[in-house]
Order: structure tokens, then sequence, then C-alpha cells
């Protein structure tokens, strides 16, 4: 993982990439260049881990480019897919809100582009930039919203089918 500069990746990108990307939904240009520039822009190659289970959560991600995964541990010592991030998702938001260390690992599943945003920087947009903080909160809980109602999904389908495939043995 390495840190890239801010300003190079935003002009390779071109500013109108950035206003497609769902975190940073109806932001205007300049205050999504100044997160850019505020935080940390850290290029992962495949492969690569981003954060571990147990860390604390004193920042969350934001994919810019490329796709991450978020896998849990479970009971067996195994892992479990918790969460695909695409372009645009947040990683580590949730976590970092509730005051909680990582309950998973990130890697990335290509070559990656990641935004970190600290609680420092989250609260320094809230306290000089209200309105921008309020669009980008909204965006932020849309896309927990998200997640949480696809894994809600999730546990329906996979309830449905071991309850099917019970009645089916007896």
């Amino acid at each position: 993982m390495r840190e890239i500069d801010a300003l190079e990746f935003w002009q390779a990108q071109g500013s109108a990439y950035f206003c497609e990307l769902s975190t940073f939904g109806a932001l205007p240009e300049t205050v999504v260049l100044e997160l850019l520039q505020a935080g940390r822009v850290l290029a992962l190659d495949a492969g690569e881990h981003l954060y571990e289970v147990g860390e604390r959560s004193d920042a969350f991600y934001i994919v810019l480019t490329g796709q991450m995964k978020s896998y849990m541990p479970r009971s067996d010592g195994g892992w479990t897919l918790a969460r695909c991030h695409d372009p645009g998702d947040d990683m580590g938001f949730v976590p970092m809100i509730a005051l909680l260390a990582r309950p998973a690992f990130a890697m990335a599943v290509e070559d990656a582009v990641v935004l970190e945003i600290t609680s420092g920087h989250f609260l320094d947009l809230q306290q000089q930039k209200p309105d921008a903080f309020g669009l980008m909160l909204l965006n932020l809980v849309r896309g927990t919203a998200r997640a949480f109602i696809n894994m809600a999904s999730t546990l329906a389908e996979q309830d449905y089918e071991l309850h099917h495939s019970y009645q089916k043995g007896h």
C-alpha cells in the first residue's frame, strides 16, 4: 500500500468521475477535492489488505477505483465474505461511528485506490462545511442502509434454503 498524490489522481480521473461516486453525490467538486487533499489517497495491489480485524476504527475509506472485499471471522476459524465494495462505496464507516474495533479485514480484489478520511477530518468537514457534511452523511447512511438491506435479503434467502432443505429431508 502506498500513498499517491491526491491532486495528480484528481486530474488523471477528471472531476466528473468523482461526481458519479455515490458517497460524493451532490457534493461540490471543490469539497471533493478538499477531501482528497485532506485525507490520504492510497493505492493497493490486488490481494493487499487495507486493515485487519481488531484494529482501531479511527478512519473510514471510500473506494475510488477497483474493488475491495470485507471478510468477517467465523467461530470455526474461517472467513465469510461480508461485503463487496465498488467505486463510491464506503468501508469502515459503521465501526468508526459506533466506536468499535474493526470487525473485518478489507482486501483489494484487484488493484484499487481508496481515500482515507479520519474521524478528525470528518469532524473538520462538519465544522467548516456543515451543508457538505450533511450531504455526505446522507450519502453514507444511504449506502449503509443498502448494505443492511442486501444482508437481510441474503439471510432471508439462506433461511428459506435451510428450511426448504430440512422439509425435503423429513
